[in-house]
């Protein structure tokens, strides 16, 4: 293809693209995000458009016009190749749900973002809000003031810049359906990222990470332990105040009907170690599924009539 340099990685652990961008649909709408013809469109930190697909035997296809070689590890990055399996296995014999979500879908990964700015500002636009309002808001944020691409006549979008969040009036944001603090938060939070105050992140220790995300205004520990496991891809990392890792620690690691407290769940996962991460993400998966299913029963039951 003219202009489109290509290579390709072979995973080294089952890798199923297709649970990735099922999951990124079930978000809501993503414009940071295409898939078309088989293709997941994307940028890198950099702003740099690729494109990702899994061929037949399972390795992942990188084409990007410039910048190939930062368009593979990124990709390699955000479909989880980093984190390692054995820990996972280990967490799988002692807790039967993720062994039954492991053989269900061996293929599922957590999906990683590497963007500081981007992905903390999301954090705080899913703060107290479902996800598809949280992507919709976003959405909003995107194209006012970040920047659209076309690669091969698809339209993706680059995240703003942190200086163009910095110098945003926020009643501008509040407007898009933002309240007035997640407003002024997300302009707090681009300044501080734009005077370079998170840079670095990755290699600190998580305790000062979670100590350099705390300090800013409407960051807390849930975001800073979001950031550790979904940003940072901390193999050990476990936002246990989350009230979905909650949910799904209570019913599937401690197997209890009631949705125990913070304190309980960090107990239930200390000896997780490694497998942590990745671990949570095949529970919160498992939930999604079990949904799934039972709504599907419900359906079934209520068409059949009395």
């Amino acid at each position: 293809m003219t202009g489109m340099e290509t290579a390709r990685w072979t995973p080294g652990h089952p890798l199923d693209l297709s649970l990735t961008i099922e999951r990124c649909s079930r978000r809501g709408p993503n414009l940071l995000e295409a898939v078309s013809h088989g293709y997941l469109y994307r940028t890198t930190c950099g702003g740099a458009p690729y494109r990702i697909r899994q061929l037949p035997g399972g390795d992942i296809e990188v084409g990007a016009p410039y910048g190939l070689d930062a368009a593979v590890a990124e990709s390699q990055y955000c479909l989880g190749e980093t984190l390692p399996v054995e820990p996972l296995q280990e967490v799988a014999e002692r807790v039967p749900a993720v062994a039954d979500q492991l053989r269900r879908t061996p293929g599922s990964r957590p999906s990683i973002n590497s963007a500081v700015t981007e992905s903390l500002v999301s954090s705080i636009c899913s703060q107290q809000v479902n996800m598809r309002w949280s992507a919709l808001t976003l959405g909003r944020l995107v194209e006012r003031y970040g920047a659209p691409l076309e690669l091969e006549g698809v339209r993706i979008w680059r995240f703003p810049e942190a200086e163009r969040l910095a110098e945003a009036d926020p009643e501008e944001i509040r407007a898009m359906q933002f309240s007035t603090r997640k407003s002024e938060y997300i302009v707090g939070l681009a300044k501080a990222s734009a005077a370079g105050d998170l840079d670095g992140l990755e290699h600190d220790s998580s305790e000062r990470v979670i100590k350099r995300i705390t300090a800013i205004r409407g960051l807390g520990l849930w975001t800073a332990e979001w950031f550790l496991a979904r940003s940072l891809a901390r193999p050990d990392a476990i936002a246990a105040g989350d009230l979905g890792v909650r949910k799904v620690v209570s019913r599937y690691a401690a197997n209890v009907d009631e949705v125990m407290p913070e304190s309980d769940v960090r107990a239930a996962v200390e000896s997780w170690g490694d497998g942590g991460n990745w671990a949570v993400h095949l529970l919160l998966e498992r939930w999604t599924d079990d949904s799934v299913r039972q709504k599907r029963r419900k359906s079934r039951g209520a068409s059949r009539g009395p």
